[in-house]
Order: structure tokens, then C-alpha cells, then sequence
């Protein structure tokens, strides 16, 4: 792994539609844009069009890490996600911006943010681990609230595991949905 402005070095991109991943150079960012938040807009402008819709194949779910994420001081367990939101009649970029260990995780685990973009024939979750990124089936998991789906996981993955999970209202695309990530 190779840092580089305290970043980890790499992006992860996911294609549900596809199915495919894929790892871009977090460099080919960071020395022009501050921060995560910084490197996921230059991300979305380069890639979402202004009519894009927050619902279409072509929008991005960006989540994202600044340089600091993984230092153990104040602020260093923040990470950001972004893209185009449904809550407003103009749906515009928007982003918010969490806190616990997932972003840690995903950091330590080599990475500086996860784009993903297109649309699954089936539900996914995404696994990464031991520098794999793999989309996994989660028509289990389907129905189950946020709380519900990230203990599953936690016990079919380990304690250790990192998790961030939607409910029924992210499934349903209720525009007021939010994501759970676990802090323990």
C-alpha cells in the first residue's frame, strides 16, 4: 500500500450492473482537491450528468475518507457519503457525513472511498476483504431493518467485520431513508 497525503492509495469502484470492480489511484485526485469531500466532488462532476435522476444507473453513491481517517484523534473516525438526493424537488449533490469505525475499516483495509454506481438485478451487499471486493447475493437480508441486517452480518462475518446497512425504507426508496453503520 502506498500513501501518499495520508491517503490509503486507492478507490474502489462497483458496477452493479455489471458486476464489476474495479481500484482507481486516490493520486490522480488528491493533490487538486482537499479531502474526501474534496476527491467525491470532483468524482461526481466528472461523472454524473446535471440530469441525472438521484434514482437512475448513472448516478454515484460515493462514500469517502479524508486524509485524517484511521488517526486516533479528534475527527479521525469521519467519512462522508455523496450524490445525488431525492429528498428535494431539484434533487441536487448533497452528502452526509458519519462517524464509528467503518470508515476506519475501510481505510485499513487499503482503501480511501467506494464508488458505486449502476443498478442490481437482485439485492447485493458488498464485501471487501483481504484486498478483494467481491458483491455478494443479500436476497436474505431482504426486508429486515438496518439494526437486524448489520448484526446478520457482524455474525456471519465476525465481530470485526465493518458494517453500514439500509432498511426497508433505503429499499423501498423512501427519500427520508438513512444508513446505519455500527460504531462498536
Amino acid at each position: 500500500m502506498t500513501q501518499q497525503y495520508g491517503y490509503a492509495g486507492k478507490v474502489v469502484r462497483v458496477d452493479l450492473s455489471s458486476g464489476s470492480t474495479a481500484k482507481i489511484m486516490t493520486s490522480d485526485y488528491a493533490e487538486r482537491f482537499l479531502g474526501g469531500r474534496g476527491i467525491a466532488a470532483k468524482i461526481y462532476w466528472d461523472e454524473v450528468p446535471p440530469e441525472t435522476r438521484a434514482f437512475d444507473e448513472g448516478n454515484r453513491l460515493i462514500f469517502s475518507l479524508g486524509p485524517l481517517a484511521g488517526i486516533p484523534l479528534l475527527g479521525g473516525s469521519r467519512w462522508g457519503v455523496f450524490g445525488k438526493s431525492p429528498l428535494s424537488a431539484s434533487e441536487k449533490f448533497c452528502y452526509g457525513n458519519l462517524g464509528g469505525r467503518w470508515g476506519v475499516g475501510l481505510r485499513f483495509a487499503g482503501y480511501d472511498g467506494l464508488v458505486i454506481q449502476g443498478k442490481s438485478d437482485r439485492p447485493a451487499y458488498l464485501l471487501i476483504h483481504d484486498n478483494s471486493v467481491e458483491i455478494k447475493d443479500a436476497s436474505s437480508l431482504w426486508g429486515r431493518g438496518a439494526r437486524e441486517t448489520l448484526d446478520i452480518l457482524k455474525k456471519e462475518l465476525g465481530k470485526e467485520a465493518r458494517v453500514v446497512s439500509i432498511g426497508p425504507a433505503g429499499e423501498n426508496r423512501v427519500t427520508t431513508a438513512t444508513l446505519l453503520a455500527d460504531g462498536d
